[in-house]
């Protein structure tokens, strides 16, 4: 079986497993006061270039509806893009989370915010208050759920656009290291340099097991966030298993590197689709692949044993294919005969 459905499906880096058998000899301090949870501390603000607190998470979904927790109040909002995973994969948790807090969806092209659709909104509540909710927070989606990615200017222009209306930034960084790879920029740059206040660092579709970071630049808002980290259940008594995979992974860069692998890769499937000049909708930026597939060109493949998704958009027939670390040479070579076969048996792929 070749396998793009996600990089979820993968397995663990062996450096990252062979992280956790180290932290399984002898005993250590528990509830996150391990020795490498304090390391890791100290890492990421060597990493961020800034002094930062942090709370580990074995789901992204509780990363990010945590962090949100701490900008946002009840009866307040937050603006993102409609396909943001926020809006449309966590099951109204990052609302849970903020105790009713509503999610204000915007379009924009490739996946990224149109900030006149923010403008338009915050016009709309301006002179409605209390009736509706106020935004306060703006969340972004670095690498974005359409595979592209948010340039230093992009994001600029969101953290001026924020700073003129008093709002927050949450940055979901699900794919975080991927976009990283792109913008060749330093994580500073792509973080709180460009206005963020929180992140949601993802490193489990990275090598990770089950190891999010919520990395926090603005102290302010950390205050009693311990609290909210202990009562939603993230608080684990055997901590050094999630620290110990994220210093694994900034060990020699090795978070960096298999991003960059999961993005060459995903450049290799892009090619391929095109050489069948397949419809890409998006710009490959990340390690996601959107393609238009004729309906049987997707069964054919699936036939073959080659796994992805069916994505439900506007744009029909879309399929996504997702690389990873993981993703070989062989995997690419395997979807590409089964194309090439389908050349004949079809004369012609469209």
């Amino acid at each position: 079986m070749t396998d793009f459905r996600s990089d979820n499906t993968c397995g663990i880096h062996p450096a990252v497993m062979d992280a956790i058998q180290k932290a399984n000899t002898g005993t250590d301090s528990s509830y996150g006061a391990d020795g490498y949870s304090v390391e890791l501390k100290k890492r990421l603000s060597d990493l961020f270039e800034k002094e930062v607190s942090i709370w580990l998470t074995n789901t992204g979904t509780a990363a990010n509806s945590l962090a949100l927790s701490s900008l946002v109040k009840p009866f307040q909002s937050v603006i993102c893009h409609q396909n943001s995973h926020i809006n449309t994969d966590e099951c109204a948790a990052p609302e849970f989370f903020t105790s009713g807090a509503r999610l204000y969806a915007v379009k924009g092209e490739n996946g990224k915010m149109d900030l006149s659709q923010l403008q338009h909104y915050l016009n709309h509540t301006k002179d409605l208050r209390p009736h509706t909710s106020i935004p306060v927070c703006i969340s972004v989606t670095q690498a974005t759920e359409c595979g592209t990615v948010y340039s230093l200017n992009e994001l600029q222009k969101i953290a001026e656009f924020a700073k003129k209306n008093a709002l927050s930034i949450h940055m979901d960084g699900a794919r975080f290291a991927n976009a990283l790879t792109t913008l060749q920029c330093t994580p500073a740059e792509m973080t709180w340099k460009s206005g963020v206040d929180v992140l949601s660092l993802g490193g489990t579709k990275n090598g990770a097991m089950m190891a999010e970071v919520i990395v926090f630049f603005n102290q302010n808002l950390t205050t009693d966030f311990d609290f909210r980290h202990k009562r939603a259940g993230q608080l684990m008594s055997k901590m050094r298993f999630m620290a110990c995979q994220w210093l694994a992974l900034l060990e020699n860069n090795l978070w960096i590197n298999n991003a960059l692998q999961a993005n060459n890769r995903a450049k290799k499937l892009a090619d391929i689709f095109q050489k069948y000049q397949f419809t890409l909708p998006w710009p490959v930026e990340s390690n996601a692949v959107f393609v238009s597939l004729p309906k049987n060109i997707a069964d054919a493949l699936i036939a073959d044993n080659i796994q992805f998704y069916d994505w439900h958009s506007d744009i029909s027939p879309l399929y996504r294919f997702v690389t990873s670390c993981f993703t070989t040479e062989a995997d690419l070579q395997s979807l590409e005969k089964s194309l090439d076969r389908m050349v004949i048996s079809y004369d012609g792929l469209h």
